[in-house]
């Protein structure tokens, strides 16, 4: 409950009740003759990432539950509570259901579609829209969601082409690290790079912390070209774009690319066309490239030295 204080009103004043904005902490004012209900708009605290603690702001990307903060902000930011995600489930089950030229026959899981609701803050259309292009995805490149091999996924995190950092951000993002440099397509060709991104990805979503919060992604572009520029085709390109932003129901807070090398400045004239200017606003690209870090937590990327990044 919050604050109770007296105001002076005038005698002949009736009851009245009054509500501004949303959230949970009340604060009421009263007296003999009027009684005032006023909700308090819900506004989430700044999480410093200067401050931030492991252990404290700062938890491990494997958390088994979601804290309370984070429940409070899926409801703010998200508009998720127990009620829009039970109607939701319901409309875009049904959505499903009616859509037979794309999902005849497909089973999701309530765990996947909640996916989906939560990156489109439960706009119930345009939900089931991703979710088509998920699935028209895997008709298309059917080789991306087949042929796992263990081996080869093992070789993308020991080789440090493709890692998830320990700790999350203090708003709870997981970070992604992409090293281009450590990339050697004679030894990983590019179809493995693909599954083992979507891999990467698809579990991290299993987590709804990481549902609710999304991920910020370094991208380190120092690269040799002999190596690299061969393989990023326009096809490429607009699947690595059209699959992460358009297909999966993946957050994306911030973008950081470090080590602006020749192949990326090659390939950045043709991919900045048919980026969104969401990604672009959430995106630090060659023009006003900063050091990440100076926006990520410095508790948080301690361990990054391992991963090269005292270089920046």
């Amino acid at each position: 409950m919050g604050r109770r204080e007296s105001i002076p009103l005038p005698l002949n004043s009736q009851k009245v009740a009054v509500e501004d904005g949303g959230g949970d902490d009340d604060g009421i004012c009263s007296n003999d003759d009027i009684i005032i209900t006023i909700k308090k708009p819900f506004v989430m605290d700044i999480r410093d990432p200067a401050t931030a603690k492991i252990g404290e702001e700062i938890l491990p990307f494997e958390i088994e539950t979601v804290p309370e903060y984070f429940l409070k902000k899926a409801e703010v930011e998200l508009h998720d509570t127990p009620d829009r995600r039970a109607q939701g489930l319901w409309e875009i089950k049904e959505l499903v259901k009616v859509n037979d030229e794309h999902t005849k026959d497909i089973e999701f899981d309530d765990d996947f579609l909640l996916q989906y609701l939560r990156v489109r803050k439960y706009n119930v259309a345009r939900a089931f829209t991703q979710l088509k292009a998920f699935v028209a995805g895997k008709k298309k490149y059917p080789l991306m969601f087949t042929n796992f091999k263990y081996d080869k996924i093992v070789k993308a995190t020991n080789d440090k082409v493709i890692s998830m950092l320990p700790w999350r951000c203090q708003d709870g993002c997981v970070i992604l690290l992409i090293e281009l440099d450590n990339w050697f397509p004679d030894e990983f060709p590019v179809e493995e790079v693909k599954r083992a991104y979507l891999l990467f990805l698809s579990e991290s979503l299993r987590n709804p912390m990481t549902q609710i919060n999304g991920f910020k992604v370094i991208f380190d572009l120092k690269s040799n070209p002999l190596r690299h520029v061969k393989h990023f085709t326009p096809d490429n390109l607009y699947l690595l774009y059209h699959g992460t932003q358009e297909c999966i129901a993946a957050r994306y807070k911030e973008v950081h690319l470090v080590n602006l090398s020749i192949t990326f400045k090659a390939i950045w004239f043709i991919m900045k066309h048919f980026l969104s200017d969401k990604l672009k606003k959430a995106g630090y690209f060659p023009q006003h490239s900063r050091n990440p870090f100076e926006l990520l937590p410095q508790s948080c990327l301690a361990k990054a030295v391992w991963w090269g990044l005292t270089k920046l």
